[in-house]
């Protein structure tokens, strides 16, 4: 009888440390992934400068040198995207995806930008 108490209590304590380590890696995973999304950015062509800030209360993106207020709507940490609501014009938004695509050694990654119905490949400039 007491070997089983012993029993659940382990299974009880794990159980709950399990959950708690949990909730600790995935918070830091989204943290994460807005880091490494964060810092400018250019078009394949190069024709393109973009600015991704989502590391701050106020997030936005400046593509082109016009400024989009954004806030991060939900982050999808099984494919690496990021979902943001963008107030495209007073009172007018869409909801933006970017995509953390990572090359095959997992060593470097370029971003896919799902706006306005196209897709974008965005090469790294420098990170903040």
């Amino acid at each position: 009888m007491k070997a089983k108490f012993i029993n659940r209590s382990y299974t009880v304590v794990f159980t709950i440390l399990s959950l708690f380590l949990g909730i600790i890696a995935c918070s830091s995973n989204s943290s994460d992934l807005l880091n490494e999304i964060s810092g400018k950015w250019k078009n394949e062509s190069g024709s393109e400068k973009v600015e991704i800030e989502l590391t701050n209360e106020a997030s936005s993106l400046i593509i082109d040198g016009q400024t989009y207020k954004g806030a991060v709507e939900k982050i999808e940490k099984g494919s690496n995207t990021v979902k943001l609501n963008v107030e495209i014009e007073e009172g007018h938004s869409e909801v933006w995806s970017l995509h953390q695509e990572w090359n095959d050694n997992g060593s470097a990654f370029k971003l896919k930008l799902r706006r306005n119905g196209t897709t974008e490949t965005l090469l790294p400039v420098g990170h903040s």
